[in-house]
Formats: structure tokens, C-alpha cells, sequence
């Protein structure tokens, strides 16, 4: 069975590992709606450990921009994996992706 974690770190850093894919995302969702809750205003959401991923990863990104904007807060998606952004960008989604 694949899994996915969410890791924090003291400069609101989110580190995401494992599969982002169908039958992880509702797990993370669920784990990272308390990140929103936060006082900090910025949040830096880490790829870099994300061995494999589909258009359920890319739905999830689009639920965290959602919920950052709703509680007035900035993100970016950092290291974000390249079967990620040809999704995003085969879906016209790449332009509203907050990608560093």
C-alpha cells in the first residue's frame, strides 16, 4: 500500500513525501487543513520527496490554494514534480499553480 506524509518545520515549511495519488490525497487533505489554521501568513509546501503522482495530487494543490486564499494566506509549492507540472500544464492549470 502507498502512503503520503505531511512533515512541518519551524519556518512553515510543509515537506510532502510518498505518492500523491487517489488513494493518498484525501489522507493529506485531511492531515493539512489544520496547517491553514496557523498564524503564519506564508507557507512553503516541499515536493522534493514525492516519488510518484497524478491528477489527484494536482486536484489537492488546487484545494490548498483554495483554503490559503479563504484564510488569507500566501503558499508556494516548492520542488514540484515534472509528472505534476505536465498535468497542470495539459490542463491549463500551470499559470494559477504558485510555483517557486
Amino acid at each position: 500500500m502507498q502512503t503520503a506524509q505531511l512533515q512541518t518545520s519551524a519556518d512553515n515549511t510543509i515537506k510532502i513525501s510518498g505518492a500523491l495519488i487517489f488513494a493518498t490525497v484525501s489522507s493529506l487533505w485531511e492531515q493539512s487543513k489544520k496547517l491553514f489554521t496557523t498564524p503564519a501568513k506564508q507557507l512553503f509546501f516541499d515536493f522534493d520527496a514525492v516519488t510518484q503522482s497524478d491528477s489527484a495530487g494536482v486536484a489537492l494543490l488546487l484545494a490548498w490554494i483554495r483554503i490559503a486564499r479563504v484564510q488569507q494566506k500566501e503558499i508556494s509549492f516548492l520542488s514540484l514534480p515534472e509528472q505534476m507540472r505536465a498535468i497542470a500544464r495539459v490542463s491549463g492549470l500551470e499559470a494559477i499553480l504558485p510555483i517557486q
